[in-house]
């Protein structure tokens, strides 16, 4: 007796559907055991550090530092890659599309990677990334150029006082870190400035540098070097207690202005990356970060190492999300 048309057709499909079932139920473990052969034998090849600024910016000049250190520790070229463009967001969403697979890592700035995505749509989220290690803490300063006629923050504050909206001051993009440091001693004192946002500390410092600005709010490693050969001057730091690069520079909190600020510039990979792979690249940069070598010209460029681990850096993201989410509604971010 045939089988009818119809019959043969629905027998088809159906082994036609379990052959695919068959090949998906043998295809997710030997993709397991590819992958972790392939974390296995991690790195083979260079390995791209994604920078979201442009190059002479704090971020760029740490990576830079770093990344002949990490590259000797992994046994693999390790290539710094600036990305620029729209405050970090450029750089930070291609981290973030990037292959989990090790060979893409890059800096995150904090609280910039967090405060952007409260500030605006962008087109990357912070789940699509984790946190690997931490690895520079650079307090904010508020800096001038040495040829200014305010000599303290005092008389910079009474200035700022007595003509609204004159003081122009740049930051390093929209809702960036310094741009919330800035606001917020705005906030704190009541005075009232005009912000000039750029896409970095490079061009920010720049329009300082040639007077297009009277001030800036920027960190303590991008600026030490014009201090001491006497182009800038530092007028305060947002920090807890005086920093023991400016020991002449008061702590705003001397002033009683409770604020303390600065950026964290960590090592993140995409989401999804193996255990492995990431247990490795801590594992390369733990040893490159505490290379006395490395110490001593991380010194020499006032680079303020600071490093947390994996949990204590998620941890600190945690904490920071909370900082933002209550202090940028207050300065109007």
């Amino acid at each position: 007796m045939r089988t009818p048309p119809a019959r043969r057709g629905r027998i088809k499909i159906i082994i036609v559907l379990g052959g695919l079932l068959l090949l998906a139920a043998f295809a997710i473990p030997l993709r397991n055991i590819v992958q972790h052969r392939s974390a296995q034998a991690y790195p083979v090849r260079a390995v791209e550090v994604i920078v979201s600024f442009k190059a002479g910016g704090g971020t760029d000049i740490g990576a830079r530092v770093l990344a002949g250190y990490l590259s000797n520790e992994l046994g693999q070229p390790v290539k710094v890659r600036n990305i620029e463009g729209r405050d970090g967001e450029v750089g930070y969403a291609r981290l973030a599309s990037a292959r989990a697979d090790g060979y893409t890592i890059g800096f995150i700035n904090l609280p910039t990677f967090l405060s952007l995505p409260m500030h605006r749509t962008t087109r990357y989220e912070v789940a699509e990334i984790e946190p690997v290690a931490n690895y520079v803490l650079d307090p904010a300063v508020l800096v001038v150029r040495e040829s200014e006629e305010w000599r303290s923050f005092e008389q910079w504050l009474a200035y700022s006082h007595e003509n609204p909206y004159e003081m122009t001051v740049s930051n390093n993009g929209v809702a960036a870190s310094n741009h919330i440091a800035a606001s917020h001693l705005e906030e704190e004192s009541g005075v009232q400035l005009t912000h000039v946002p750029f896409g970095g500390t490079a061009d920010m410092l720049r329009a300082l540098n040639d007077g297009y600005v009277d001030a800036s709010v920027a960190k303590v490693s991008e600026v030490m070097e014009a201090v001491q050969e006497r182009r800038k001057r530092v007028l305060a730091t947002f920090t807890n207690e005086r920093h023991k690069a400016l020991p002449e520079v008061p702590a705003l909190r001397e002033y009683g202005f409770d604020i303390v600020l600065g950026s964290a510039r960590a090592l993140a990979v995409p989401s999804g990356t193996h255990p492995l792979v990431v247990e490795k690249i801590h594992g390369a940069f733990l040893r490159a970060f505490e290379n006395p070598e490395h110490q001593s010209e991380a010194s020499a460029r006032q680079l303020s190492l600071h490093y947390m681990g994996g949990e204590e850096l998620a941890q600190y993201m945690r904490e920071q999300e909370e900082f933002l989410n209550e202090i940028l509604p207050r300065i109007g971010l």
